[in-house]
C-alpha cells in the first residue's frame, strides 16, 4: 500500500510464511533431491573449519588395472591404492597412500601418510556405519580394519598442524 505520506509499506519479517509453506511442500513433493545429495550436503557441515585442506586424488588404481595386475592378493582379487595429495602450508606436498582389501560388507585401509609421523585419522561415511578414530604411528602407518563399503573420506590431524580431508570416494 502506499501512503503519499510514509511511501511504500514492507511487510513485516515472516508474513509471507503462510503462503510460502505450502508452495515449499508442494516443490519438495513433487521435485525431491536425491537423498544421496541431502546427505552428502549435511556431511559437508565437516569441512566447515576454515584450517581444513583438501586432498584430492591423485591416483587411483581401479582406474589403471594393467598397472595393478602383478599384486593380485590370495584370493586373487587386487587391492585397489589410492593416493590423496595436497599442496602444504609450506609448499611441502601432504599425501596419503591408502590400500583398499577385503570383500563382503566391509573393506580394509591399510595407509600411509607423507611426511611420516603421528596423526589421528578419521573416517567419515554419509548415514554409514561409524568407525572409531585409528592413530597413525611415528612412520605414518596406520590400519582400519573394517570400512562399511559405499562413500567414504579420510581426514587426519596432527598437532601443530591444519588437518586434511580427502574428496569423497567409494569403495565398492
Amino acid at each position: 500500500m502506499d501512503d503519499e505520506h510514509t511511501g511504500p509499506q514492507t511487510p513485516a519479517p515472516g508474513a509471507d510464511d503462510p503462503l510460502l509453506a505450502p508452495l515449499g511442500e508442494l516443490i519438495r513433493a513433487a521435485d525431491a533431491p536425491p537423498a544421496m545429495a541431502v546427505e552428502l550436503a549435511k556431511q559437508s557441515f565437516g569441512l566447515r573449519q576454515v584450517d581444513t585442506e583438501l586432498a584430492a586424488l591423485v591416483a587411483d588404481s581401479a582406474m589403471d588395472p594393467v598397472g595393478t595386475a602383478v599384486r593380485v592378493g590370495e584370493q586373487g582379487t587386487l587391492p585397489r591404492l589410492l593416493t590423496f595429495e595436497v599442496e602444504g602450508p609450506d609448499d611441502t606436498p601432504q599425501a596419503v597412500e591408502v590400500e583398499v582389501s577385503g570383500s563382503g560388507r566391509y573393506r580394509r585401509l591399510l595407509g600411509q601418510l607423507h611426511p611420516p609421523g603421528a596423526a589421528r585419522i578419521e573416517v567419515r561415511q554419509p548415514g554409514g556405519d561409524a568407525v572409531d578414530p585409528v592413530d597413525a604411528d611415528e612412520q605414518g602407518r596406520f590400519v582400519v580394519a573394517a570400512v562399511g563399503v559405499g562413500l567414504i573420506r579420510l581426514t587426519w590431524h596432527r598437532p601443530g598442524r591444519h588437518a586434511i580431508a580427502t574428496a569423497w570416494f567409494r569403495l565398492d
